[in-house]
């Protein structure tokens, strides 16, 4: 019998993609709204948690701010949409009533687990047959 040769196969590996966490502070009534709209700059992992400001009345006339009841999103996002996230939120938090916010991201420098990082950066891995 012929010894067979096995292929072998390089695998091509890529520069890991870079995620940020967006925490975005919005209006408790436009919170489901903002999740939705995040969800299209493939965000897979999304949490809501509702605070409530300490400012007086004055400052919040001052800022523009009709309630202290807010909602604040956290949102693991890919480094290369932050650009395009950035922008359409600006829009977003000029155009709607009541939509102002604040948003700004903090960078993850790691994530424990491949499939907790892959399912964070919306991405698939094939299954190999046999």
């Amino acid at each position: 019998m012929k010894a067979e040769k096995k292929k072998v196969e390089k695998k091509k590996y890529s520069a890991p993609i870079k995620l940020k966490l967006l925490i975005t502070i919005v209006e408790r009534s436009k919170a489901d709204y903002y999740v939705d709209f995040l969800q299209d700059f493939e965000v897979n992992m999304q949490m809501i948690t509702y605070g409530s400001g300490t400012a007086n009345s004055e400052m919040l006339t001052y800022l523009g701010l009709p309630d202290t009841q807010k909602a604040v999103i956290f949102s693991i996002v890919k480094e290369e949409k932050m650009s395009k996230i950035k922008e359409k939120l600006q829009e977003k938090f000029k155009k709607i009533r009541n939509g102002k916010g604040i948003a700004y991201t903090i960078s993850l420098s790691s994530v424990i687990g491949v499939a907790i990082y892959q399912f964070m950066c919306n991405n698939k891995m094939k299954k190999e047959e046999n």
